[in-house]
């Protein structure tokens, strides 16, 4: 059994690896650059991830009374740096992959101190020190950061390797090869995340989403629901506010809210068991669907309201295989190097004229 969890868990850093690797290889070097200098979005995207995303976790916490099971897990998830499907999901509608990028890279490695702090203010907060301890030690002590630190490293790896071949390989060709192999890559991670999902629990060693979800109460699926949300309106609101461009206004309110539930998963695996264990797996489960609906609904709204790089009037299935990341960038320098030869040709033209006559006054 141990080994095929391993074997599990070693597929899905594969995938993983292959997904943030084929997006971040999508992205330009000179577009990358540019949103790596662009402090105010990426400020923006941070600021909701790990300060309001973590407060809105306390809050419902707090308002809804959530038992720590439930309460610690959900604190956990809105902790997380952004998940690896934010690319794929800023990628597939088109918003600024490439800020997308930047702000998971920023937002992975700002995590490896943020996530511990807020967890530990926002559990003693809720809990207490004494109702925040699970067998005799502190939630921070009893999670396996171990796990946590090498998915980290797989982002921070697939991104800079994504990066490296995009400046290697800098062709449209390639560009499209790596958004196609990105786009199967997160198809099967999500498929085989469900099925091994699904399949476990059988032996009464892990839940199975069917396990986590029959007992729970309708507010429960409220709260957490309301994080992602929240953070939804106000991740598009306030960088509306500070007038980004709209392709940013998507993917900052996407980097906000897209959380990586596995690191929450792990976390709950090793911090209970039993039956505070089945309270505490429903939490990244339900969550997970939340986002994955709430973003698709929104970025599809958004989308038709021309928030999106892709046409409003382009057909959904012709968006979605296509990328425009990669196009703006084709095609505009082509556009601009055939104005400056009309301009060109014109000066020419007007030199000519008036050295023709000049040379007629001249001759009378």
């Amino acid at each position: 059994m141990a080994s095929q969890s391993i074997g599990a868990q070693v597929a899905i850093n594969i995938f993983l690896f292959l997904l943030v690797m084929g997006m971040a290889s999508t992205v330009d070097i000179k577009i990358m650059r540019q949103q790596l200098r662009n402090y105010k979005a990426i400020s923006i995207g941070l600021f909701c991830q790990f300060f309001l995303m973590p407060f809105f976790g306390y809050l419902v916490t707090i308002a809804f009374n959530l038992p720590v099971p439930v309460g610690v897990t959900l604190i956990i998830v809105v902790s997380s740096p952004g998940g690896s499907y934010s690319n794929w999901w800023c990628a597939l509608f088109n918003a600024d992959l490439g800020l997308s990028v930047s702000m998971t890279t920023a937002s992975t490695i700002l995590s490896l101190g943020f996530l511990p702090m807020n967890l530990f203010i926002y559990t003693y907060a809720a809990y207490n020190s004494k109702d925040s301890e699970v067998g005799g030690e502190s939630v921070i002590k009893s999670i396996n950061f171990g796990v946590i630190f090498i998915s980290i490293a797989v982002v921070i790896g697939a991104i800079a390797t994504g990066v490296f071949c995009s400046y290697k390989f800098d062709t449209p060709r390639w560009h499209k090869i790596a958004y196609i192999g990105g786009n199967v890559s997160g198809i099967a991670l999500i498929i085989f995340s469900t099925v091994l999902s699904f399949k476990g629990g059988s032996d009464g060693s892990e839940p199975t989403p069917q396990e986590t979800i029959t007992a729970t109460r309708p507010a429960d699926y409220v709260a957490i629901a309301l994080p992602c949300l929240l953070g939804l309106v106000v991740a598009t609101i306030l960088p509306t506010l500070l007038k980004l461009s709209k392709p940013e206004r998507l993917t900052t309110a996407v980097e906000c809210c897209y959380q990586n539930t596995g690191i929450a998963t792990s976390a709950a695996l090793s911090l209970f068991s039993g039956s505070d264990l089945q309270l505490a797996m429903r939490v990244p489960t339900i969550y997970g669907f939340v986002e994955a609906i709430s973003i698709a609904v929104y970025l599809l709204i958004f989308w038709k309201l021309g928030w999106s790089k892709a046409p409003k009037e382009e057909k959904i299935c012709t968006i979605i295989v296509k990328t425009y990341e990669v196009q703006d960038h084709n095609e505009d320098p082509e556009k601009d190097d055939e104005g400056e030869d009309e301009v060109g040709s014109n000066m020419e033209n007007n030199d000519e004229e008036l050295a023709a006559e000049s040379t007629g006054s001249n001759w009378s």
